[in-house]
């Protein structure tokens, strides 16, 4: 039942915040005003190593402490690992074009985004969407079930929509080690910082033809002259 009632206080732009959901009061009063879920106190793990600048120097963040930097790679904006650098627990920064979703600066903000994850991820119950407010910044959590090396594991997803990109934090983590990192996630997410993009100012071209009508009139005279002497 808290998988439902937290679906619906998301669609109603009421944000469930808290982690891991919250159980809703199932009795049958009524619930035509719902109260929202009180915000969880997210764990952040201490600060670690700041990632390089990313995407041109318009992204930035800290990686938690302990965690080291995996080679770059086209697939993915940045990421890291803990321990085993082939081996997970491990965070991966995506990012791709908004698509027109709106800025997620709010949980009323994210309702397009949580629709959009909604159709992506079809109709999995367990990816448990919610609406987070991490830091000063506003995420939809959402999970999936993995397996890695043939063990259980979950993806662990945080999505937020910034200065005209959609941006993914991904932690994946063997199952029974899951609470144990998510405060590692949630230190990536904090400190997400993405700056807006600043389009070249189009410089005012040189009047052209405020400097051409003077010459114009003053080579006249000439012009014919030199007509004359090319003729000669």
């Amino acid at each position: 039942m808290s998988l439902i009632a937290c679906a619906v206080f998301l669609f109603a732009a009421l944000g469930c915040t808290s982690e891991p959901t919250p159980p809703v009061n199932s009795g049958g009063g009524n619930a035509a005003s719902p109260k929202p879920a009180p915000a969880a106190k997210v764990s952040l793990a201490p600060v670690g190593e700041a990632t390089p600048p990313l995407d041109g120097g318009r992204v930035q963040s800290n990686m938690p402490e302990g965690w080291k930097f995996l080679p770059r790679s086209n697939d993915y904006l940045f990421a890291a690992y803990y321990e085993d650098k082939g081996g997970i627990p491990r965070l991966v920064l995506k990012e791709t074009d908004a698509g027109g979703l709106p800025e997620t600066t709010s949980a009323d903000s994210a309702k397009q985004l949580v629709s959009k994850i909604t159709e992506e991820v079809g109709g999995d119950k367990d990816a448990a969407l919610t609406v987070v407010n991490i830091g000063n910044s506003w995420f939809v959590r959402y999970e999936k079930a993995m397996k890695f090396r043939s063990l259980a594991a979950n993806g662990v997803f945080l999505e937020t929509v910034r200065s005209g990109k959609r941006f993914s934090i991904e932690l994946l983590a063997y199952s029974v080690d899951k609470e144990k990192f998510l405060p590692a996630l949630y230190r990536f997410a904090a400190d997400l910082k993405v700056e807006a993009a600043v389009e070249p100012e189009k410089t005012s071209e040189p009047s052209e033809s405020t400097e051409e009508e003077p010459s114009e009139t003053s080579e006249e005279a000439p012009a014919e002259s030199e007509e004359e002497s090319g003729e000669e």
